[in-house]
């Protein structure tokens, strides 16, 4: 992964909420604050995927029954779902209903395998190029609700994320997230939260605490998320 999420020609994915239609021209080096339109939301994608990979390939053996901060879920289990999640997602882009992405995440403590680094990346890779298909991103999927896939691959962006998070403090590593993705998934969330929808579902947690003065982007984002 690198350090600059920006491309230096213009973005080419609109993320639904204050930045669509939004579309940006930044260098790294003449960016000197966060702009979400300024970011490719593909580019996004594959930062947070390829930082999962990497975390799943430094689970030891003894560590797949370690406790998470999702605290119904172990190691083994958090890894499933993501794995799971992005299966679900290319069932999703390809007209699946509702149903039937529940159905693979009922699964998810299953879907790790027995090479769990070489079944995460085959499930980036699919995913990736579900979401770079012509019209995906326009296209209606029934997630909780109907939603255009933009806003899918928002929600696999911060899924990522944050879970990369969950994972690396499961396993005591550092999260080792690009502090652009993280104020980039932090954009996405944040609206959702301030307007309640992000805790309606229950799946996601409010803060029971308060933000420490001097947070850094990643500590913003997992405050956010009740962690």
């Amino acid at each position: 992964m690198t350090g600059c999420l920006v491309r230096p020609a213009p973005c080419r994915v609109a993320v639904t909420g204050p930045s669509v239609g939004r579309c940006v021209t930044v260098l790294c080096s003449q960016r000197p604050g966060w702009d979400a339109a300024a970011v490719d939301a593909m580019d996004a994608l594959d930062a947070s995927a390829q930082r999962v990979v990497e975390l799943v390939g430094q689970v030891r053996p003894e560590q797949w029954d370690n406790p998470t901060p999702c605290t119904e879920w172990n190691v083994r289990t958090l890894v499933g779902h993501l794995i799971a999640g992005m299966r679900g997602y290319c069932e999703l882009l390809n007209g699946a209903p509702a149903a039937e992405l529940r159905s693979t995440l009922e699964h998810q403590s299953e879907a790790v395998g027995t090479d769990p680094v070489a079944t995460c990346e085959s499930a980036v890779r699919s995913v990736r190029a579900a979401f770079a298909e012509p019209g995906a991103l326009e296209r209606i999927v029934h997630h909780a609700y109907d939603i255009p896939g933009s806003q899918l691959l928002a929600f696999r962006i911060a899924d990522n994320a944050v879970h990369s998070w969950d994972l690396a403090t499961a396993i005591g590593v550092e999260p080792g997230l690009d502090e652009q993705l993280a104020e980039f998934v932090y954009g996405l969330l944040a609206p959702r939260a301030q307007s309640g929808a992000l805790y309606a579902t229950g799946w996601i947690a409010a803060p029971t605490r308060p933000l420490p003065e001097g947070a850094t982007p990643l500590e913003q984002l997992i405050h956010l998320v009740g962690r």
